[in-house]
């Protein structure tokens, strides 16, 4: 999706393997009704890729069961490193971004197996520190003591792997490497097609035409979606009355205005000074 000012954001649909825009969706916010709206105008693909929006996998069991959902790695590493941060603190979250990094470096279903096996060696290693707990009682002062009786030690680590282990048992981390999948062709295993072929030109145009009143910005999205989709027409669009505009409308002659006709006849430069004579000595 594509926010933009007035609080509307864009859904754009584009086929995996050209590129090119399918479908999309106005809308207020990235929700299941919106993304319902957006799937239910389009066949079911085999395999959707998405970036993990709960509203976008709750739209797509409900207008397509039968379709694959492929998480686009690039977002998964992305949202593994925020939680332990770029540089871990622990030798735990040190190990984990080990196999985070690797994720984009697997091209077979061997290399996905091994993938697995690492991952499941490092929860047998640090599986007793990730379920560690901290009861309130024991630190009163932290913010979560307010109104939590007790929280995870170490909670974004163990969230980490908890979104790693639950998308490789989901089989959404290399669904692309699924043989009954590839068989129609290769599966992308990203977003990068729309994030970097369809977005950043809509987000330039918005950047650079903040001026526009929301109608013209929404009209120039369109537009360039419309430019995406398979073989664009933009003749198809003239109509009949841009061949013979409207003749503009005749404006005023100076003379119907009552204005002179001629500039510098109005005003004489003699009425607003007094006329006083060089002195002799001046050459």
């Amino acid at each position: 999706g594509t926010h933009m000012a007035h609080g509307w954001c864009l859904l754009i649909a584009i086929d995996g393997q050209t590129g090119q825009v399918i479908d999309r969706q106005w809308c207020h916010q990235e929700n299941t009704a919106a993304c319902t709206a957006l799937f239910s105008r389009i066949p079911g693909p085999d395999v959707l890729i998405t970036d993990g929006l709960r509203g976008v996998q709750k739209a797509c069991h409900a207008c397509w069961p039968g379709t694959r959902i492929q998480r686009c790695l690039v977002h998964v590493q992305r949202n593994t490193k925020t939680d332990p941060t770029l540089k871990p603190r622990l030798q735990a979250g040190k190990e984990l971004k080990r196999p985070s990094d690797q994720l984009t470096r697997v091209h077979t279903i061997e290399e996905a197996v091994r993938w697995g096996e690492a991952l499941n060696a490092w929860h047998e290693r640090w599986k007793t520190p990730i379920d560690e707990r901290t009861m309130a009682k024991d630190d009163p002062a932290n913010p979560k003591a307010s109104h939590q009786s007790w929280w995870w030690t170490h909670q974004e680590l163990r969230r980490c792997y908890r979104r790693l282990e639950h998308l490789f048992q989901d089989r959404q981390l290399f669904a692309f490497l699924e043989p009954e999948l590839t068989a129609g062709g290769p599966v992308e295993r990203t977003t990068n097609r729309l994030e970097g072929g369809v977005n950043p030109p809509i987000k330039r145009t918005l950047l650079q035409h903040h001026g526009l009143p929301e109608s013209h910005m929404r009209r120039a999205c369109e537009w360039h979606c419309y430019m995406k989709t398979d073989n664009p027409d933009p003749a198809s669009l003239i109509r009949d009355e841009h061949h013979q505009p409207q003749p503009a409308p005749k404006r005023e002659t100076r003379q119907e205005q009552d204005e002179p006709e001629h500039y510098g006849t109005a005003i004489n430069w003699n009425e607003f000074h007094t006329p006083v004579r060089y002195p002799n000595t001046t050459l």
